[in-house]
């Protein structure tokens, strides 16, 4: 037989098989078909009229020239004024209300093929969580754990939840992608790695944890409220720490209760996070970061969980640190500033060189349980020795309980210090799991940072106190005033900054990432530079507090 008698053989074959199943099918599938296809053009139609979801749906920040906080709201003392701030603070919610206006309109989900594509829908209160993965507890409980982190976030801003009575989230759950661009709710292949926040939509990627999915769409709803109350995520340096912040959460489905900005404590409690165990390698491999390495992330960065990982650190540091936390709670209200985080620096002011340093001791004690305030670097003794009782010798005591306390010596560069202890103190053993009595030299039974857990660490620390952005990165008044005015942050938009790299004049890690450490009951010093004498007993941060006593400790410059 011909190929070509074959293929009209095979084509008529089509035809009859076609006619039949014509005849044998009801109309209404047909009908259905037609209004599928008449659908997704509609949602095509509908998407070419809009910003591209993938590239940043909601309009960007340029758009918004008009709405912006004026130059008179660049004043970082008027916003730590209690008066002033007030004022400054209703004008920025109000800016934020008015760009809210300005979001564009979503098309809906296609709901006619939700079934037919194996897309559920869950609404609890004002979420409605469409997913493709089958039912379970974990999946099923996300919407009414995201509507109960709603008053939550309110409450962690300090807002009415009456802000968000209107308000109504769809959250996209997916295992397989394809099925939810075909439902509309995506325009293509998505270009986010894990999630995303789209006005009132949030979207994630199957985990496959129950934990890290609910932390996830948590992240993203964090995302929708911020930028619906505050208008903007910028810097995205903070909209991204706060974000995964709020997000590390505790859900208890009998009370249907949401506890948010939880401090981690152990990883088996929040499977999938690995954020604070990184930090720990990077730390450990020598490539801790600066605060202003981290305020100079772009949004381009944000495609590796490092950054994730060093923005959550910090913004954690920043509302767990009672030095620090009225600066951090008036962040949120510049997003819609020309420049959020020249208005950070000035706010920290002269106390750059402080925070650098109480970063660095967070950075490299950080563990599971972190215990911010027993953590704290502090001053012990409240007042300051002279060089004549150096060489009769200063007696004083330290708490084992602390973190680094300062003493109120100050060792100079070319001469030698004898340092020595006395005395036993009650210190948490770990691996014991009891407090028993120590001396300086500890117990090489077990390690914790690297060195003995109890051991008595030292360090010498130059004066940090009183200087400013520029002090502490070598930079002019004027460089720094024209270099970082053009420290802006599209959360929806690739920008470049022009951030200059300039000489560091001061280490951030030093002195805290090789202390002195007693070996025995006294060490010599001889500094390499002058510097404060600063002392702790090395313990894990979450035990400093079961630690009790004192140790006394004797400072005497040597001939």
């Amino acid at each position: 037989m011909s190929l070509r008698v074959l293929a009209c053989l095979r084509l008529r074959a089509t035809i009859v098989a076609t006619i039949i199943l014509a005849l044998l099918c009801p109309l209404a599938p047909v009908e259905a078909q037609r209004a599928r296809a008449r659908g997704g053009a509609d949602v095509r139609a509908s998407t070419a009229r809009r910003t591209d979801l993938n590239n940043g749906a909601l309009p960007p920040t340029d758009d918004f020239a008009d709405l912006t906080l004026d130059e008179s709201a660049l004043d970082a003392e008027s916003w730590l004024d209690p008066q002033r701030s007030t004022a400054l603070r209703n004008r920025a919610l109000l800016i934020a209300q008015e760009r809210r206006a300005r979001w564009p309109q979503f098309p809906a989900p296609r709901e006619e093929v939700a079934d037919e594509l194996g897309i559920r829908r869950v609404t609890v209160g004002r979420i409605t969580l469409h997913t493709d993965l089958p039912k379970s507890r974990d999946t099923d409980q996300i919407p009414a754990a995201l509507e109960a982190a709603i008053p939550a976030l309110c409450e962690f801003f300090e807002v009415s939840p009456s802000r968000f009575a209107s308000l109504k989230v769809d959250a996209f759950l997916m295992a397989d992608v394809d099925r939810f661009i075909e439902y509309g709710a995506l325009d293509g292949p998505p270009q986010f790695l894990y999630g995303y926040s789209y006005g009132d939509r949030i979207y994630a990627k199957d985990q496959k944890l129950g934990y890290y999915n609910r932390f996830l769409l948590t992240h993203e709803l964090t995302h929708t409220i911020m930028h619906e109350l505050f208008g903007d995520l910028r810097p995205r340096w903070f909209s991204e720490g706060a974000a995964e912040f709020l997000a590390l959460h505790a859900w208890n489905p009998q009370t249907k209760t949401m506890e948010i900005a939880k401090i981690p404590e152990a990883e088996e409690l929040t499977p999938g996070f690995g954020r604070l165990r990184l930090i720990r390698e990077l730390v450990g491999e020598g490539d801790a970061l600066t605060i202003r390495d981290i305020l100079e992330f772009e949004p381009r960065d944000y495609t590796k969980v490092s950054t994730y990982a060093w923005s959550w650190a910090l913004v954690m540091f920043l509302y767990s640190s009672p030095k620090y936390r009225d600066v951090v709670e008036l962040l949120p209200y510049w997003m819609t500033a020309l420049d959020p985080n020249q208005l950070f620096i000035d706010a920290i002011g002269d106390r750059w060189g402080e925070l650098e340093f109480d970063w660095a001791n967070f950075v490299t004690t950080l563990d599971y349980q972190y215990n911010f305030d027993a953590s704290a670097v502090v001053r012990a003794t409240p007042r300051e020795y002279t060089e004549e009782e150096l060489k009769r010798g200063v007696v004083f005591e330290i708490e084992p309980n602390k973190g680094w306390q300062s003493v109120g010596v100050t060792l100079e560069k070319g001469k030698k210090y004898r340092v020595a202890t006395a005395g036993r103190f009650l210190f948490y053993l770990p691996c014991a799991g009891k407090t028993l009595e120590f001396e300086a030299p500890g117990a090489t039974c077990q390690y914790i940072s690297g060195a003995p857990a109890g051991r008595l660490l030292a360090a010498v620390a130059q004066d940090v106190e009183g200087l400013t952005f520029s002090d502490v990165y070598g930079t002019e008044a004027s460089a720094l005033g024209a270099t970082n005015r053009t420290f802006q942050f599209d959360a929806f938009r690739g920008q470049t900054s022009n951030v200059a790299r300039f000489g560091d004049v001061l280490d951030p890690l030093y002195p805290w990432n090789e202390p002195i450490q007693f070996r025995s009951s006294y060490v010599l010093i001889a500094p390499e530079r002058d510097g404060e004498l600063y002392l702790r007993v090395n313990g894990a941060s979450r035990d400093l507090e079961k630690n009790r006593g004192s140790i006394k400790i004797q400072v005497k410059l040597k001939d």
